[in-house]
């Protein structure tokens, strides 16, 4: 069975005794003989986004189906996430590519073996906006002007380093503004700040109950961005390798079915995110790589983008800190799992794989993986 009740610290604490039990048992997960095939109940930390693959489970549960039984820890924030996976609280995480990038680069025990949410062209996610009365008609006049942005050293901050090479203006031209997501509609409508950095259901409610207008999409400076990743603790992995099979193959099965089923995937997020009526068929939808495999000029390009936003310092070997935490994890964890589901031609990530990166210093093609190549001949 799979619980979603939101959780606090308290209860992550409560999770982090009994997983640092289980794993002193195991000795840290460690020996076959010691610790079963399968664990008893799996725990994974996931977000109150649509971009979350765990957002998505409802009447479709293919994690139940598998046989896993799947308990979601509902966090406020990456950071909060990330925190657990750090301290063992959690084994596993539903997080942002970033946030996995910089635990990477911090030499913590974390793989990140998957793509999941993805921003494009068609279906773009987050966006700048302003009032409908507001001056500003073009992205270069938010120059000296209030830009709110829902966390500092958000995607969306980072970001502003892809602006500024595309458009001329980036975080050092713009008063950063800190307002919480739920709080940014009001505070644009109050005229608090000139332009709000938003993200759904946000910009959705901006727009539909306050006729706030899109001034760019972060689609039309960086076309595709791949947001999510199933992030998963090295000694859990090395202890339960079926298991972490298992957990990726539902993942999998997931990013198929959001977008093969569009509206029930819809309704299913739109309920467990607490949707109004009145914006749920208004909320924009990320598409899912329908192989989950990482894109790695998605993966290079985030990472040159939490270098020039000073989210991270510059890794002495990024190759070397990808094979490890990407490449490596996907060959031993989705790639055995794709293999038994079997691989789906996805245009989309065809599409990504060939697409623009402002921040890249090579063509894409230059930071492919194998499975990349694989993809295109498809």
């Amino acid at each position: 069975m799979t619980s979603t009740g939101p959780v606090g610290r308290r209860r992550l604490l409560q999770v982090g005794a009994a997983t640092l039990a289980l794993a002193a048992s195991t000795r840290a997960f460690g020996i076959a003989d010691a610790a079963p095939a399968m664990p008893e109940k799996i725990i994974i930390g996931t977000l109150p986004y649509n971009t979350e693959v765990t957002a998505f489970i409802g009447e479709a549960d293919f994690f139940k189906e598998d046989g896993l039984s799947i308990e979601l820890l509902h966090a406020p924030s990456a950071s909060a996430v990330m925190q657990a996976l750090i301290d063992g609280s959690l084994p596993l995480g539903d997080i942002g590519v970033g946030p996995a990038i910089i635990a990477a680069g911090r030499g913590l025990p974390l793989m990140q073996p998957a793509l999941g949410a993805i921003g494009t062209p068609e279906q773009p996610l987050s966006r700048i906006m302003v009032s409908s009365d507001s001056p500003i008609v073009e992205v270069e006049q938010l120059k000296g002007k209030k830009l709110a942005l829902h966390q500092r050293g958000s995607l969306e901050e980072l970001g502003l380093a892809a602006l500024k090479k595309t458009h001329g203006i980036g975080r050092e031209d713009v008063e950063i503004v800190v307002v919480p997501a739920t709080n940014q509609p009001q505070a644009l409508s109050q005229r608090l700040v000139d332009a709000i950095y938003a993200l759904p259901p946000a910009d959705a409610i901006a727009e539909q109950r306050f006729g706030a207008r899109t001034l760019i999409n972060t689609a039309d400076f960086i076309p595709y961005i791949g947001y999510g990743t199933l992030a998963m603790r090295r000694d859990f992995v090395d202890a339960y390798p079926d298991a972490a099979k298992q957990v990726m193959k539902a993942w999998l099965r997931f990013c198929r079915w959001i977008g093969d089923h569009a509206e029930a995937a819809r309704e299913a997020s739109n309920a467990n995110l607490g949707i109004d009526a009145d914006l749920r068929d208004k909320v924009r939808m990320p598409y899912f790589a329908r192989n989950a495999l990482p894109v790695m000029p998605n993966v290079w390009h985030i990472y040159e983008m939490l270098v020039a936003g000073k989210a991270m310092d510059a890794a002495p070997d990024p190759a070397t800190l990808f094979d490890e935490a990407v490449i490596e994890a996907t060959q031993r964890i989705t790639l055995p799992a794709l293999e038994e589901l079997g691989w789906s031609k996805d245009a989309v990530v065809q599409d990504m794989l060939r697409a623009s990166y402002p921040l890249l210093t090579k063509p894409p093609e230059a930071y492919y993986a194998e499975w990349e190549k694989k993809l295109l001949a498809m």
